[in-house]
């Protein structure tokens, strides 16, 4: 017969001391006790949550919670959590010295099972969570881990820093809602400490652990630029950390410094070898920076047992096209075509046109639209035929496209005849139905407007232009459920698109979700400071947060 393995509920311990901090310590120690015991298969710890707002403005700090219950109140946390027993605690900073006080209740026998003071001599402190650790599973009993002795830290320094790093992501995370701009000055002060403690130790991994997590959560935070900041002073102090070199790349990626971008891919490549897929993404970097060799070099060491084979191949057929090498070309993209790339097959037909085979071009274009497997391909396909077959109508359609998207007076009626006469010979050529959908909307003619979107979406699933356009319209003709998930979408594919993000952000003003409307507009406006139609948005959400009372 087997013993079920101990549960204990972690309270987050109390404090004494002369100064905030003490609470800082007496809550993340107990938190980091949870942490330590995460993995460990013959004990269970979870945390009790205690939050408690301060009745004035003026009381110090945003979040106070912690606590030091007698033994009936904890028994009834540990009842709540289904637990078999409960750890309470309390950190005491005064003349005698600092040090922690601890309570093991057992929930089932409502009785203290055993209580331990741990004392923290001067510089110390990182060594008190593991003694802790070591005492807790003497009192239950338990097998220690390995290493559970061992500190996250070699200096107090570092481990303070850690802490402070903790609660400010708590602070952060409870703030978000009703008080935006302090949640994004707990970010803040979250990523400065942690980049402190990686500098006060460089050994440790936790700091550095939770400064990726918040990096990783600054893409759709918006503040990408911070988190990239806070990774190269990491590496300053970490120069040979590849995980920090991977994260500070895909950032910089994402806020456009592609080349900074690459510099970081390589030393993490360097470092340790990138998985296919991010090499793909290198390869791709390099030619977005007009660097076509570096791409190839990188390209030509996927294997063919490689999942990212095809894709490598078909690269390297448009790098060759755009040398005029139609050869080359033809014998990567007959590869990745039989590989599953189904755009490979468009790019093979572009490179019989280029090298004049026009009846293999032919061939191979209608071969792509019969199937119809890839609306992408098809697509393709379908204007690549327009300019083999008839290139004063594919003429036609750029110059119309170009009318359609300028904000200058034009005339109307001959840039739809133009999308038209593109129709005429090829009724789903989606860019056609598209710039019919724009001229309507100039003319505010939404159902109309609506309807030649919607044929271009049929056309083009997903596209983000379309996605975007289409919810616009069907904003402005009151349709506001289709249209917000429509743009919301739209903004998804296209991050870093400022009017997407506030077309978005103002559908959710529209519906009444303020807080959503807010963190998009917010977004927007990092990206572009001066949109005028953002902060038009800002002032409509301003007005709506004071007529119901949630003023920011």
């Amino acid at each position: 017969m087997t013993t079920p393995r101990p549960v204990v509920a972690v309270v987050p311990f109390g404090a004494q001391g002369h100064d905030a901090q003490a609470g800082v310590i007496g809550r993340q120690v107990a938190r980091r006790l949870v942490d330590r015991f995460a993995d460990d298969p013959a004990l269970e710890v979870r945390p009790v949550f205690l939050v408690a707002m301060p009745e004035t403005t003026s009381d110090a700090g945003y979040l106070v919670f912690g606590s030091t219950p007698d033994p009936e109140l904890a028994v009834r946390y540990g009842e709540s959590l289904g637990t078999t027993h409960a750890l309470t605690g309390l950190y005491r900073e005064d003349e005698r010295g600092r040090a922690f006080l601890v309570t093991l209740v057992d929930v089932a026998a409502r009785g203290v099972v055993a209580s331990h003071e741990v004392a923290v001599p001067e510089g110390q402190l990182h060594r008190a969570e593991p003694s802790l650790a070591v005492w807790l599973v003497g009192a239950l009993g338990t097998p220690a881990q390995a290493a559970l002795e061992e500190p996250e830290t070699t200096n107090e320094t570092a481990y303070r820093a850690l802490l402070g790093g903790l609660e400010e992501e708590v602070n952060a995370t409870l703030l978000r809602e009703g008080d935006p701009d302090a949640a994004d000055a707990a970010r803040v002060l979250a990523f400065q400490l942690y980049v402190a403690a990686v500098r006060a130790d460089p050994e440790s991994l936790r700091a550095e652990d939770r400064l990726l997590v918040l990096a990783a959560e600054s893409v759709e935070r918006g503040d990408e630029e911070r988190a990239a900041r806070a990774l190269e002073e990491v590496i300053e102090a970490k120069p040979m950390s590849w995980r920090s070199h991977y994260m500070l790349a895909e950032l910089l990626r994402q806020i456009g410094e592609t080349n900074h971008a690459i510099v970081a891919l390589e030393h993490a490549h360097a470092l340790r070898p990138l998985r296919d897929v991010d090499v793909m993404m290198l390869a791709e970097l390099y030619i977005a920076e007009g660097a076509p060799g570096q791409a190839a070099a990188h390209l030509r060491r996927i294997a063919p047992e490689s999942d990212a084979f095809g894709r490598a191949q078909e690269l390297l057929g448009v790098l060759a096209l755009g040398k005029d090498d139609h050869e080359a070309a033809r014998a990567y993209l007959e590869r990745a075509a039989s590989n599953g790339r189904p755009s490979a097959e468009a790019h093979l037909a572009r490179a019989h046109i280029a090298a004049g085979r026009l009846d293999d071009a032919r061939r191979a274009l209608a071969q792509i639209i019969s199937s119809g497997t890839d609306a992408d391909a098809v697509g393709q396909a379908r204007r690549l035929r327009l300019g083999l077959e008839r290139p004063d109508l594919e003429a036609d359609l750029e110059r119309a496209g170009r009318a359609a998207l300028s904000t200058n007076p034009v005339s109307y009626e001959d840039v739809r005849a133009a999308f038209t006469r593109v129709l005429g010979f090829d009724p789903d050529l989606w860019e056609a139905h598209f710039g019919l959908g724009l001229v309507a909307r100039k003319q505010e003619d939404f159902p109309a407007a609506s309807s030649a979107f919607r044929r271009a979406l049929e056309l083009a699933p997903g596209q983000p232009d379309v996605l975007h356009e289409l919810g616009v319209a069907l904003l402005a003709s009151g349709s506001q459920s289709e249209a917000l998930a429509l743009l919301d979408q739209a903004a998804s594919l296209r991050p870093r698109d400022a009017g997407y993000l506030a077309d978005s952000g103002f559908a959710h003003l529209r519906a009444g979700d303020l807080g959503a409307a807010r963190e998009r507009l917010r977004l927007a406006s990092a990206i572009d400071a001066d949109d005028p139609l953002t902060q038009a948005y800002l002032v409509e959400l301003e007005r709506a947060e004071t007529a119901t009372g949630k003023v920011n």
